[in-house]
C-alpha cells in the first residue's frame, strides 16, 4: 500500500507560548524550494483567534534552520479581518506567489500575495468568486500560455485559467459566469470511503516526466482528514492519470489524533529533493509536520493504482 513514511522527530514546528500571535497553533505549511534551502510558510494560530503566517526554513528538509519570531504576513482589511490561513507557494515567472485563505464575516475567500524574499509581501486581495472557496493552488508552469489554478467550491475541485496575474487580480467579471458553469471545470471529487464527506487540494503540484503530482486531502463522514495523491495529465490538467484509492497519510500520532481540531492530517506543500518527496502538513490544527517517500518508487505506486 502506497504510504508516506513520517519523520521520527516530529513535529518540526510547533507553538511558542511566549509569542501571543503563535501561541494556540503553528501549523498547515506551505513549501517551496529556493537553491539550497526550503522556505515554508505556516499557519499560526494566536491567543486572540486571528490566523496569521510565520516563516521557517530547512536546509535538509526536516530540521528547521530558521525561524521568524514576528509573523511576516498579518490581516490588514476587512476581507481578511478573521486571519489569513493556509498559505500555499508557487514559483511562477520568477517570483513566490501565496494563495491563502481570507476569512471574514463573508465567509472564506481566495486570496493572493507574492514576495522575492519573504521578508516583503505585495497583497493582490481576494482572486476568487465572491462564494465560499478555499483550498486554492497555482501550477507552476503556464498551461496552453494561461496561468492555471485548481480551487475548491462545494466539496469538489475546480480548475481556472487566466490571461495574467493581473487579470486574476481584477477577476469578478469572470468569477460571475464561472459560478453558473463551474460543475463543467471540476477535476475531482470524492470518490472512496475515507474521502466520502469532502475532497480538497492540498500541495500545488509538482511538474514530473510523468505528469502533475499533487496531494490532497480528504475528509470522512467521521470528519478524519486523510491525504491522497493524484497524478494529473500535462498538457490536459482535468485528465487524471492515476488516484490513490487508500489514504497515504493519516492521523496515527498523539499530536495528530488530539489538538484544536481533532484526527487531521492537513498537507499544504511538496518539494522534490535528492530524488525523495517530502510533504508538509498541519498536524490536528496545531503543529508542523512532514513526511517522504522515494519520488521514483511513489509514482511508480501511484501509477499502479491507475
Amino acid at each position: 500500500m502506497l504510504k508516506l513514511a513520517k519523520y521520527e522527530q516530529n513535529p518540526i514546528i510547533a507553538p511558542r507560548p511566549s509569542h501571543d500571535w503563535e501561541a494556540n497553533g503553528t501549523f498547515n505549511p506551505g513549501a517551496i524550494p529556493d537553491g539550497g534551502v526550503i522556505h515554508l510558510l505556516y499557519r499560526a494560530a494566536g491567543l486572540n483567534g486571528i490566523s496569521r503566517f510565520g516563516y521557517a526554513r530547512t536546509v535538509n528538509g526536516t530540521e528547521i534552520a530558521f525561524r521568524c519570531s514576528n509573523p511576516v504576513l498579518e490581516p490588514s482589511a476587512d476581507w481578511e479581518e478573521f486571519g489569513c490561513e493556509d498559505p500555499r507557494i508557487t514559483e511562477l515567472d520568477g517570483s513566490f506567489y501565496v494563495t491563502y485563505t481570507a476569512y471574514s464575516r463573508r465567509g472564506p475567500r481566495i486570496a493572493l500575495a507574492s514576495t522575492e524574499d519573504f521578508v516583503h509581501f505585495r497583497k493582490y486581495g481576494l482572486v476568487g468568486p465572491e462564494y465560499n472557496d478555499k483550498d486554492c493552488v497555482i501550477f507552476p508552469e503556464r498551461i496552453d500560455g494561461k496561468i492555471a489554478l485548481l480551487h475548491r467550491l462545494e466539496s469538489k475541485v475546480q480548475i481556472a485559467y487566466f490571461e495574467s496575474i493581473h487579470s486574476l487580480s481584477e477577476s469578478q467579471e469572470f468569477w460571475n459566469g464561472y459560478l453558473e458553469y463551474f460543475n463543467d471545470y471540476e477535476v475531482m471529487r470524492s470518490r472512496f470511503p475515507w474521502e466520502k464527506r469532502k475532497v480538497g487540494i492540498g500541495t500545488p503540484p509538482i511538474k514530473t516526466e510523468r505528469g502533475w503530482l499533487v496531494i490532497y486531502h480528504g475528509v470522512s463522514i467521521e470528519h478524519i482528514y486523510r491525504a491522497g495523491a493524484i497524478l494529473l495529465d500535462l498538457d490536459k490538467p482535468t485528465k487524471i492519470l492515476a488516484r490513490t484509492s487508500e489514504p497515504i497519510l493519516e492521523p496515527e500520532t498523539e499530536f495528530e489524533k488530539h489538538g484544536v481540531v481533532p484526527n487531521v492530517v492537513f498537507p499544504d506543500g511538496a518539494v522534490i529533493r535528492d530524488g525523495k518527496l517530502l510533504v508538509y502538513y498541519g498536524g490536528a490544527d496545531r503543529v508542523c509536520c512532514v513526511a517522504s517517500a522515494p519520488v521514483d518508487e511513489f509514482l511508480d505506486e501511484l501509477e499502479a493504482t491507475g
